[in-house]
């Protein structure tokens, strides 16, 4: 991903506070035939194989001095805009800005068709996560939330429709939620005007998904946002009654039936409707015919008679097993669980057993509306099979129904990493085994629930270890503990209040209290985390006596046992030592990063002893990725310390390091890493010191928590949120001088945070050393 990679031309002709004056333009028919290529070209396959090629169709050369028609403007900026959406190579904060030059173009010139397919695009876009990549000792993000505020007022100021949010000068500011949903409900809007019903009952359907997962997280707003939902699926269905293809019309008609009940819908004529023209195009289409019985077993449970829907939901079954691919069968056997009681348990199993016959060849996103299928087919069941092996663990089965419910959790991890990278950007590993841990090493497994906190913990040493379940807590679900990992992480990283205090000693009392006898003096806690568990920092949680975890054992984070190992304390292994530090300004496409003063002075800490540089140690200052890969090509580097921005918000595959003039991606990381390198023969560290996670965003805290895994390092030190240069300088100092007299990668990391406690003052503020996480492999 090159700091270069971005489409000159629509840098200068689709900005969205409206064009410059330019010398000289292409032609409307060169700019049409250009987008018209891009679009025909563009898959999402081609965009990240062809991304240079396809950037290159759409440089043209400028000889005419009169400006093009809007039609050719917006056309052609929506497709740049979707070059830079789709590629990893490409540029979310141009993405947006080149589809909401195109938006704007389009709705000034009264073109209601390429202005719906702009602003559906920008939707897509700001679904994927922040566009605003974080700077290490940054002060500025509660006044980005600010800012989305005003942008809220100000949008109710011009008006009360969704394209006016779009129009207003505050659209672009990194508000995600409510530039989506502006966004799918502007493109609704538009489409339905332009008599494009493929769009509008897309957007509907995407819009009504957005606002369902946020009912869903916060009960606070589950209500309203049902309601809203509800709203978005049945004008939905209104725009897909006019979808010319039979079959796509009956799929997007399904899927919208399916979102108006989960929002609440109940039995009606609009509905029953929808069922007979699904079933009508299903009298030679099994998927269609499918989905009209699944809906009339919906409707019929939700009028009271279970044995109908039961009747109706296996006939639908029977079905969706014909099809090549039988995606929904999982799903719908969990809603024959809800009709029938009785065998609830054997339903649920039944679901995780369709899921892992056809997970393997479910694509990583949905081919009609991008949603990842992890996200649509698979979270739901897995967690219903975790439930019900979990409330069975009783008595005898106990052991048993424990075993089996951790093996659920695990494939769910790994399933989660897969959609999150790509099973092709996961490097094979060894699981973790029990036999693995000794004396004093323990793995918790938190797993969140929405009607209860499940703990599952493994204490090595033991002969025949297995996993053990505690109580389960249902006291809080996972909505409560991801209310309190948010005010933790917003407090310490902003730093201006004591919040996280309370919030701290709740989340100790609740994951780590019950296994404090587990861990005693010299310990390892190793922690498998769950959803929002993955931005907390578990070393500063507090115990009843205003003691850190930290200063009771040592704490690392795994994403997976698949992906994790304890890793090896061979001394060998901490010997060659590549750092590089970046200390400029750099403005690139991905964003613009300030000046960053700390950081050539933290790389050459990071390769001295006692003020002597090591032997095998090398420094680059203000590196370019040339530099990186030639250092790593030359030498068999065992730690690699990079000093500069790195951003793991948005779409993990888009996760990258800022260099001198360009971005590296992580998975390009890798490539660099594993083309010089036997199998087996990984990075043993990966520190990336000035890191910020997204708060909130779990793919993006998946996106840190894998970042050893996708950089293809047994271990990474990362931070989940931007550190001032002086902390980050002594902490890194600290740590290497522990680690580098034989200390392991947890105890180095351990005693550098103590160090900072004890020095008092601001070193001692969890803000300066909590931030910093051991990910992977910790001895």
């Amino acid at each position: 991903m090159s700091g270069a990679a971005h489409a000159a031309l629509a840098d200068r002709l689709c900005l969205p506070t409206g064009a410059a004056q330019l010398q000289a333009y292409p032609s409307a028919p060169a700019l049409e035939a250009a987008a018209a290529q891009a679009e025909t070209r563009l898959t999402r396959g081609a965009a990240v194989d062809r991304f240079p090629e396809l950037e290159g169709d759409l440089e043209l050369p400028a000889d005419r001095a009169e400006r093009p028609s809007a039609q050719a403007v917006a056309d052609y900026c929506a497709a740049a805009g979707e070059l830079m959406r789709l590629s990893p190579e490409g540029s979310q904060r141009q993405a947006q800005a080149f589809l909401l030059g195109a938006f704007r173009t389009a709705s000034a010139a009264g073109l209601t068709r390429p202005a719906s397919e702009a602003a559906y695009r920008l939707g897509l876009v700001s679904l994927s996560g922040s566009t605003v990549a974080g700077t290490r000792g940054a002060r500025g993000r509660r006044g980005a939330a600010g800012g989305a505020v005003a942008a809220a007022q100000e949008a109710e100021r011009l008006g009360p429709g969704p394209c006016d949010v779009l129009l207003s000068s505050g659209a672009l500011i990194n508000a995600n939620l409510r530039l989506s949903a502006a966004s799918l409900a502007c493109a609704a809007d538009e489409a339905r005007l332009a008599g494009d019903n493929r769009t509008a009952a897309l957007a509907d359907l995407r819009l009504a998904h957005l606002r369902l997962s946020v009912a869903e997280a916060n009960a606070d707003l589950a209500g309203d946002y049902r309601a809203q939902a509800l709203s978005a699926a049945t004008a939905g269905l209104a725009a897909a009654h006019g979808i010319a293809d039979a079959t796509l019309r009956a799929e997007a008609q399904g899927r919208l039936a399916e979102a108006a009940l989960d929002a609440g819908a109940g039995p009606g004529p609009d509905l029953d409707a929808t069922v007979a023209e699904i079933a009508a195009v299903g009298s030679g289409d099994p998927s269609a015919r499918a989905f009209a019985e699944a809906i009339r077993a919906r409707l019929a449970f939700a009028a009271g008679d279970a044995a109908g829907a039961r009747w109706l939901m296996e006939q639908a079954l029977l079905d969706e097993n014909q099809r090549p691919l039988p995606a929904r069968a999982p799903e719908w056997r969990l809603r024959l669980a809800q009709m029938d009681p009785a065998n609830r348990e054997a339903h649920i199993l039944a679901a995780y057993d369709a899921l892992e016959a056809v997970r393997p060849l479910l694509p990583r996103f949905d081919p009609l509306t991008e949603e990842t299928s992890f996200s649509l087919y698979m979270r739901p069941v897995f967690q219903a099979a975790v439930d019900v092996q979990l409330a069975a663990a009783e008595g005898a089965q106990a052991v048993i129904r424990v075993k089996s419910a951790q093996q659920i959790v695990e494939a769910y991890r790994q399933a989660e990493l897969q959609s999150v990278f790509g099973a092709e950007c996961l490097p094979p590993r060894d699981a973790l085994t029990p036999d693995t841990l000794t004396a004093g090493e323990v793995l918790l497994y938190p797993i969140l629930l929405p009607d209860r906190l499940e703990l599952l913990y493994l204490a090595g040493g033991e002969g025949g270890a297995t996993f053990r379940r505690l109580a389960p807590n249902r006291s809080v679900d996972r909505q409560a503990v991801s209310r309190l990992v948010e005010t933790m992480v917003l407090s310490l990283s902003y730093d201006e209040d004591d919040k996280w205090r309370a919030a701290s000693r709740q989340l100790y009392d609740l994951l780590i209290k019950p296994i404090e006898g587990e861990l005693k003096p010299g310990a390892e806690l190793a922690i498998v985390p769950d959803g929002a568990l993955r931005a907390l920092p578990f070393s500063a949680l507090l115990d009843a006596d205003n003691h850190f975890l930290i200063q009771r054992t040592r704490v690392s984070v795994a994403p997976s046992l698949a992906y994790s190992q304890p890793g090896s304390s061979d001394q060998r292994r901490r010997e060659q030592l590549l750092a590089a530090s970046l200390e400029m300004e750099v403005d690139l496409p991905a964003g613009d990063f300030e000046k960053l003063t700390g950081t050539g002075e933290e790389a050459k800490q990071a390769a001295t002893i006692d003020g002597k540089r090591i032997r095998r140690a090398w420094v680059i200052q203000n590196f370019k990725k040339a530099d990186l890969v030639r250092a790593l090509t030359e030498e068999d580097i065992d730690v690699l310390h990079l000093a500069t921005h790195a951003s793991f918000n948005g779409r993990s595959d888009r996760a990258f390091i800022v260099a001198n003039g360009e971005v590296i991606l992580l998975s390009e990381l890798r490539q660099i890493l594993s083309a010089n390198r036997a199998r087996g023969d990984e990075l043993d560290l990966l520190v990336l010191s000035a890191c910020e996670t997204a708060v909130g965003d779990d793919e993006a805290s998946m996106g840190l928590a894998g970042a050893a895994v996708q950089a293809g390092s047994k271990s990474a030190i990362a931070s989940l949120w931007p550190v001032n240069d002086q902390g980050t300088a002594e902490l890194m100092k600290d740590f290497y001088q522990f680690y580098r007299e034989g200390r392991s990668k947890s105890a180095a990391l351990r005693d550098a945070q103590l160090a900072m406690i004890q020095r008092g003052g601001m070193y001692a503020d969890p803000n300066a050393w909590a931030a910093f996480t051991l990910l992977g492999a910790w001895r």
